[in-house]
């Protein structure tokens, strides 16, 4: 066995721990460490730590703004909110089927005064508007007749369009070229030359 003095285990790994602990230190820490161990810190070592970076340090997020409206609003009743729908609802005039009241043959027949063959006639010779319901029935506006006969004009006037459902969708929107009214009613008026010549132009978008 050697007889030079053996240092202590528990020294060793002390001073390891430190000498560690020192490595890992900035430039700032060192010179803390060394005023504390009363150990003079060299001139270089001063102008070093002036140099150093700052840390880092991060800024608080901004918080987010959080948008609020006004809420659902109050509770109405049905028959409030229908007025009030009502309020703000636009008419849709070009597709107003509504006033113009559909009903099928038989009612026709008998509101007419005429027989059915008449009427499957008219409709053969596309005379009147038939719009289709189901596979082989058909419902009839009744604002084409006048007198008990459809008003005079019609068929040449729907024969400028592709569908009985097409024309009759045209001949109840206001249009300009009967004085705002719709072609049905010009047509009632016996203004048969302007709806014509409107009908003629309608897909006219030169």
């Amino acid at each position: 066995m050697s007889t030079a003095k053996q240092a202590h285990p528990g020294r060793v790994a002390l001073t390891r721990a430190i000498e560690s602990k020192v490595e890992r230190m900035d430039m700032a820490g060192l010179i803390e460490l060394a005023s504390t161990l009363k150990v003079p810190v060299p001139a270089a070592a001063k102008a070093l730590s002036g140099r150093e970076r700052k840390p880092f340090v991060r800024t608080p997020a901004r918080e987010s703004k959080i948008l609020q409206g006004s809420g659902v609003g109050p509770v109405v009743s049905a028959a409030e909110g229908g007025r009030l729908l009502d309020a703000i609802t636009v008419d849709d005039e070009s597709a107003d089927w509504i006033e113009s009241e559909l009903v099928g043959a038989g009612e026709l027949v008998e509101q007419l005064s005429i027989s059915r063959g008449t009427l499957d006639n008219w409709r053969k010779a596309k005379k009147i508007i038939a719009l289709r319901k189901g596979l082989r029935n058909f419902v009839y506006p009744l604002r084409q007749f006048e007198r008990r006969r459809p008003v005079d004009g019609l068929d040449v006037v729907a024969a400028f369009f592709t569908s009985d459902e097409e024309a009759w969708e045209w001949l109840v929107a206001p249009n300009r070229m009967t004085g705002g009214k719709p072609p049905v009613e010009a047509l009632r008026d016996g203004d048969v030359p302007a709806v014509t010549s409107a009908a003629a132009s309608a897909f006219d978008y030169a």
